[in-house]
């Protein structure tokens, strides 16, 4: 009997897979690695051959297999092969069934790029059928695979990027893979793929797959592939999108972002220069990560804001003329901004919302709400109140007319601040189109008699006398 203990399992199509276990360091993609030799199969338990089915007897024997640990007849296991995987040098008893996966994995361990390549594209085969994947993981297959990302050549490494692309669509796999080094294996594919179409598609697409995890995702981020995909996002065609859309699954958690800030502290500028890329995909892209970044943390607001300014307002730009993904996520990061914003350039982008606000139909109401969002932001600072009230036409007859609540329950926000700022031209220019929008909207809310009554309460009492003799 073999004395190691039984490592973890894993379950396939219902079918349990015993894990390997590494020897030495875990966490290294050595080519050199080796594996634990597996567990047998108890004596007791196996009362006939598990491949040809036949009874065991006094004439006919038991015979481990030293590659699975399960037992067989003789004629099942009569191959002698050398077992490099689990460092046997000296041939050992292997099973028919395992004859293809042993040669494989012999294969593997050769210098030979040819004999690597061969054994990379017979094991990514063997993964097609459950049987053949559940053979592989568990004679380490996975592991020297990914191991092999290290010093192969482009035809390796393409054929494992391939493999690995195949094997991340089973989401069940997902846990294992990273346990493995997976993340490790497509970093160093990554960083070796530009020239190579083939490879970088594949390697991002496994990517992807692994990052629709969200617990994965943190990994992905620590691993340090940030770098690694703007290199991509600064490239052109759908490689480039494709790195976008990947960085955009770790960046929209707000989870992640004291963790990128610390260790990506030029985010905001890489997210900015891909913007001289114009291709639409791409701006809604990196647009929805500054959206998230800007709700964040004021750090973030403050990176974004400096990085717009010192750019000459390329967010500006895309107020104008963009797809309307585009379009929505600039406004709404304008909007987060506008609360800190140096009031030196605040006139700029509320003439650019203001602008923007004449375009607008009720049609576009989630657009509609954070222009009214951005302005009524703008508005609790009293020295924006002259660029308001310059345009408060526009924005009564925009936010305060309009058929959806956010708009005109922004336009209130903003009309409340002007009366407390510029009382007297905010209330001659709402009297002539406005006012019964204005006061219908307030005395909508909920409980507002209520607060209102208590307001006028403090002046005046419910009780009183007569104050004259």
């Amino acid at each position: 009997m073999n004395p190691f203990s039984p490592p973890d399992s894993l379950l396939i199509d219902g079918i349990p897979v015993t894990l390997p276990v590494l020897n030495g360091d875990k966490e290294s993609l050595s080519p050199k690695a080796t594996f634990q030799k597996p567990c047998w199969v108890p004596d007791g338990e196996a009362h006939s051959c598990l491949n040809c089915g036949l009874k065991f007897s006094q004439l006919r024997r038991k015979h481990h297999c030293r590659n699975c640990g399960k037992i067989f007849c003789s004629k099942c296991c009569s191959g002698k092969m050398c077992l490099p995987h689990f460092d046997i040098n000296e041939p050992e008893k292997v099973c028919l069934n395992c004859l293809l996966i042993v040669e494989l994995m012999t294969k593997s361990k050769s210098e030979d790029m040819s004999l690597k390549y061969e054994a990379v594209t017979g094991l990514c085969n063997l993964t097609k059928t459950t049987s053949g994947l559940c053979k592989v993981i568990e004679s380490g297959g996975i592991h020297i695979m990914l191991s092999m990302t290290v010093n192969g050549d482009l035809n390796l490494k393409c054929a494992i990027a391939s493999a690995l692309h195949s094997i991340t669509q089973s989401m069940m796999l997902n846990s294992f893979l990273v346990e493995a080094g997976c993340l490790k294996a497509l970093k160093n594919l990554l960083e070796t793929s530009h020239d190579c179409n083939e490879l970088l598609n594949d390697s991002l697409s496994a990517l992807n797959l692994l990052c629709m995890d969200p617990n994965i995702r943190i990994k992905v981020l620590k691993e340090g592939f940030v770098p690694s995909l703007f290199t991509v996002v600064r490239c052109t065609g759908t490689s480039a999108v494709f790195a976008a859309r990947i960085l955009q699954f770790l960046v929209c958690n707000f989870d992640h972002h004291d963790f990128i800030l610390q260790n990506h502290k030029h985010i905001i500028s890489d997210l900015f220069d891909g913007f001289q890329n114009e291709d639409y995909q791409m701006q809604t892209c990196l647009s929805k990560m500054l959206m998230h970044f800007s709700a964040g943390s004021d750090t973030f607001r403050q990176l974004i804001l400096q990085e717009d300014i010192s750019r000459g307002f390329p967010l500006l730009y895309l107020l104008k003329g963009s797809s309307p993904n585009v379009l929505i996520n600039a406004v709404c990061i304008i909007a987060n901004f506008s609360l800190q914003m140096n009031q030196e350039f605040s006139h700029k982008y509320i003439t650019a919302l203001c602008e923007l606000l004449t375009f607008l139909t009720d049609d576009s109401s989630d657009v509609l709400a954070h222009v009214g969002r951005g302005l009524a932001n703008f508005a609790e600072c009293s020295s924006n109140s002259l660029h308001l009230v310059h345009n408060l036409q526009t924005i009564a007859l925009k936010l305060l007319k309009s058929t959806s609540e956010a708009p005109r329950i922004h336009g209130c926000r903003l009309i409340n601040y002007l009366f407390s700022s510029e009382p007297t031209f905010t209330l001659d220019i709402l009297s002539q189109s406005g006012m019964d929008e204005f006061i219908e909207t307030i005395f909508d809310l909920p409980g507002i008699t209520d607060v209102l009554n208590n307001l006028l309460l403090r002046k005046v009492s419910r009780l009183s006398i007569s104050q004259k003799l």
